[in-house]
């Protein structure tokens, strides 16, 4: 007998399965020098609470007590960055003052002062932008305007983390370094200061840890944000996406479930156990539980697995087919962190989209102090 399941009945059998800106005043008067460089965007990005919607502004990163270096995630770029434990990092969304769904830029700064015990000054800065407000540029447009523009003394291509991009330095005066990278018809600048030797190299370093993550940006479609009502996690999802937060059980700290306007799935009984068909679509369920699970994900057939990174803390995604997936196929993606398993559940069909289940990871958020 075949029927088609509810989606209440699918997210509760898948939930068994398993600043406002501070006081600190950021020494930049040169950040403007950024958008002089040109650059060019798509539609921006959706910041949209489900309770309240509010404006993202400076979100601070601290340097950590252990280790060389911490790698950071910036989830509305795409990318990450491993940057060196005694450097600032901070990270500026700008929200359209007329539709508070978009941002007009993402603006963050590495550096080696502004942070509780730090130094008061220093030399090294890093400033990175990208404009949402922008039109799209083409490759062409974007490589001529680097190598043939009058303000560089020099333009030399680059290919790091999968970006394609330019290593350049401004003539005269203010002779910052940049580096700009192609995302898709836009344009991430980061300039260098001061402009020393050391700088530049300590600047190369940063640069060729970069990372493109999952999905990278979203131009195809507008993104809301989903906070966990006890401040767990936040991540985004389209904005066409039905979700809700579900009852806990057991030892779970929160449920979320969602899924996309298509989903269709079929359910036929049996055998040993039912034969689940993916139809359409994608379905998603989050779990926050409250034990820390030393056991990985069950070995099924078809399994392979690959890093992914929740707020800079990594994390493992597995793809496979259970005994009971007649059609379609799981993504489970889980990261333990302080005693909790993070664990972010998808059923989709063989045609659907794999690339929002990429931007969805990427977007997943553990860490109440970046929160926006």
């Amino acid at each position: 007998m075949n029927r088609r399941i509810p989606m209440v009945v699918v997210m509760i059998s898948i939930s068994l399965f398993a600043v406002a800106c501070g006081t600190m005043q950021v020494g930049v008067e040169d950040a403007g020098d950024v958008a002089d460089q040109g650059g060019a965007a798509g539609e921006g990005i959706t910041p949209e609470a489900t309770v309240v919607v509010s404006q993202p502004t400076a979100t601070p990163e601290e340097p950590q007590p252990t280790g060389d270096t911490k790698r950071y995630v910036f989830e509305q770029l795409g990318i990450s960055l491993e940057v060196p434990l005694d450097l600032y990092v901070q990270k500026d969304l700008d929200v359209n003052y007329e539709d508070q769904s978009r941002l007009d830029s993402y603006l963050f700064y590495i550096q080696n002062y502004g942070y509780p015990g730090g130094p008061s000054s220093g030399n090294f800065q890093m400033y990175g932008l990208l404009q949402y407000s922008l039109p799209p540029i083409s490759w062409e447009a974007f490589s001529d305007a680097q190598v043939n523009s009058p303000m560089n003394a020099y333009a030399n291509y680059i290919e790091v983390g999968g970006l394609r991009g330019y290593d350049t330095q401004v003539a005269g005066e203010r002779n910052r370094y940049f580096y700009h990278f192609y995302l898709d018809g836009q344009v991430l600048s980061i300039a260098v200061a001061e402009p020393t030797p050391e700088n530049k190299a300590l600047a190369d370093e940063i640069i060729q840890s970069l990372q493109l993550l999952p999905g990278g940006l979203s131009d195809a479609s507008h993104l809301t944000l989903v906070r966990d009502p006890n401040q767990l996690f936040q991540i985004l999802i389209p904005d066409d996406w039905e979700f809700a937060f579900e009852p806990t059980i057991g030892t779970q700290l929160s449920s979320l479930g969602a899924h996309s306007p298509d989903l269709e799935v079929v359910e036929e009984d049996g055998g040993p156990h039912s034969n689940i068909y993916y139809k359409k679509g994608i379905s998603l369920h989050v779990q926050v539980i409250g034990e820390d699970l030393a056991s990985d994900i069950p070995s099924w057939p078809n399994q392979w697995e690959y890093p992914v990174y929740f707020s800079g803390r990594p994390g493992t995604a597995y793809v496979y087919v259970e005994p009971s997936t007649a059609e379609g196929e799981i993504r489970t993606a889980k990261v333990v962190h302080e005693g909790k398993t993070y664990l972010l559940r998808f059923g989709y069909a063989d045609d659907a989209e794999r690339e929002i289940i990429d931007q969805i990871i990427s977007s997943f958020n553990i860490e109440p102090e970046t929160f926006y």
